[in-house]
């Protein structure tokens, strides 16, 4: 069932600060954007926070150094995604809903999806979005303008357990970590691609690691982080990252396990110089932040100030700034041109980052 909520019904159900920010400008009830608001600022950070018990939508504009006073509740295990000024909030366990809201207008319309799916991510193209799951084996689409649900694409692999979709022209490419019976990622992952259009599976490509994390697309290639470890243990012959050639349909390692002394997860492209930023998870607690050169397909030194960055990281191509999710010490900024990283301030109580978006305006 697709529910629209307002945020004058949202103030009634939840504790709302002020909000001055063009996401859900709304001091007139219209659905229409505050020009006043929106001006000088063309992207904006989203920052879901969560302490496994609460979950908090917060933002902020990305050349600013402070969080809006504003928050939106959702389930505690939430991710945020965006494209352009779409924005999507993935509720997973016990809930699985989808909200679909935009950066600029007024209003939040949220859709339930099948129960026990744990939606993992986002992927638009056009109006149209798809949705994968890691507890189900297939591509959920939707429309991006009302959240309302379409056809199902099925994967073409069971225990899926899809961890990533972007979309390249036509075609879906979903990352598989292809659950071993029901215990172990011990076979490589999988990148399968469909047509979106006619709804079939075009061909399987086998990745170089295990158990992929995130993806990202650049220029004909898809940037893969894997991590893999038995029993707390980090294999890092099964770890790393890699950049498919979608054209040929192979795959580059561009840094192994050992080259980040862990395991790869969550990444961020600087595309106009070329660096990947990647979130090593070494252990429970210790996940810095090490850009890898993609000319040189070189490692460099852990970015100074970075504890354990597995609430997110977002790269804003408009300001250069990196956003790191330090879930021990909150949210950072880190400043590619002095080197530099900075807490961002605002926000009383702040709750730990989980997943970070950028939303253009």
């Amino acid at each position: 069932m697709t529910q629209r909520t307002t945020l004058a019904a949202l103030r009634r159900s939840i504790p709302l600060l002020a909000i001055s920010l063009a996401f859900f400008a709304c001091s007139d009830g219209n659905d229409t954007p505050n020009p006043e608001v929106i001006k000088g600022h063309s992207s904006l950070l989203l920052n879901f926070t969560s302490d496994w018990t609460t979950g908090e939508l917060r933002w902020m504009d990305a050349d600013s150094a402070s969080l809006s006073p504003g928050t939106l509740s959702f389930g505690q295990d939430s991710k945020v995604f965006a494209s352009g000024e779409n924005i999507f909030v993935l509720e997973r366990t016990d809930r699985d809903n989808i909200s679909c809201m935009q950066a600029n207008k007024f209003g939040v319309i949220q859709n339930k999806l099948e129960q026990g799916t744990n939606a993992y991510e986002v992927a638009v193209a056009g109006n149209k979005g798809y949705i994968v799951f890691n507890g189900a084996d297939y591509v959920q689409s939707f429309d991006v303008n009302t959240c309302k649900l379409g056809e199902k694409i099925m994967l073409p692999v069971p225990q899926a357990n899809a961890s990533s979709i972007k979309i390249s022209g036509d075609t879906l490419l979903v990352t598989l970590q292809r659950l071993d019976n029901y215990t172990d990622f011990s076979k490589p992952g999988l990148l399968v691609r469909i047509n979106a259009g006619t709804k079939t599976h075009i061909d399987t490509i086998t990745l170089n690691f295990n158990n992929p994390q995130f993806s990202i697309l650049s220029k004909g290639k898809l940037y893969v982080s894997s991590w893999h470890d038995v029993y707390g243990i980090m294999d890092l012959e099964k770890a790393g990252i890699e950049a498919v050639d979608l054209k040929t349909g192979t795959s580059e390692t561009i840094a192994s396990g050992t080259d980040l002394g862990g395991g790869g997860s969550d990444i961020a492209l600087d595309e106009e110089n070329q660096v990947l930023y990647a979130s090593v998870y070494i252990s429970w607690g210790d996940n810095p932040v090490k850009p890898v050169d993609l000319k040189t397909k070189t490692v460099g030194t852990a970015l100074q100030n970075i504890i354990e960055a597995s609430g997110g990281l977002a790269f804003d191509k408009e300001t250069g700034r990196l956003f790191v999710g330090d879930r021990a010490e909150d949210l950072k900024i880190y400043n590619t041109i002095t080197k530099t990283t900075a807490p961002v301030s605002g926000g009383d109580p702040l709750l730990p980052p989980y997943s970070l978006a950028i939303a253009n305006m």
